[in-house]
């Protein structure tokens, strides 16, 4: 939840839309806390300070979801795709952490769809190619939740 200190209103105001980068709220250059580094409370928290703070109207804002996550070993962080974590184990995909791995799940990115349509422009996603590309993709997740709420999606992910 930051703002570049040289990026004054009138910037702001130029822009097109803003990606919300609400995820690596912990990561490697914090490895004495672990834990979720791009929690619903995190999306939902930098989407308030971009419209309360800011003053960006949420039509101008886009939420970023990751399809990675990080693993805290000790003193040692490493990042893995959220791919990795279906590959051991389909159930993977429906939860956001095990042991020490912290990701996104397709719950928790549904969830973050539902706060993007009810008060911003869309979802970005970072990175595409860490997806799982099988019936648990992310990407898919996001694509039904926004038919599911009756926005027209470009239909990419058959649904």
């Amino acid at each position: 939840k930051t703002r570049y200190s040289k990026l004054n209103d009138k910037a702001l105001n130029s822009f097109d839309f803003i990606n919300i980068m609400a995820y690596d709220f912990t990561g490697p250059w914090n490895p004495s806390s672990p834990g979720q580094h791009s929690s619903y409370n995190h999306a939902k928290e930098s989407i308030e300070y971009w419209i309360n703070n800011v003053g960006v109207k949420g039509e101008k804002l886009i939420l970023g979801v990751p399809f990675y996550g990080y693993e805290f070993n000790n003193s040692n962080v490493s990042s893995f795709s959220f791919s990795s974590m279906v590959s051991l184990n389909n159930s993977y995909a429906e939860i956001d952490n095990v042991g020490t791995k912290y990701y996104n799940g397709r719950a928790t990115i549904a969830r973050k769809v539902k706060l993007a349509s009810t008060k911003l422009s869309g979802i970005m996603v970072w990175e595409l190619g860490q997806d799982s590309f099988n019936d648990y993709s992310l990407l898919k997740t996001i694509h039904k939740e926004y038919y599911d709420l009756g926005v027209k999606t470009t239909n990419l992910c058959n649904n």
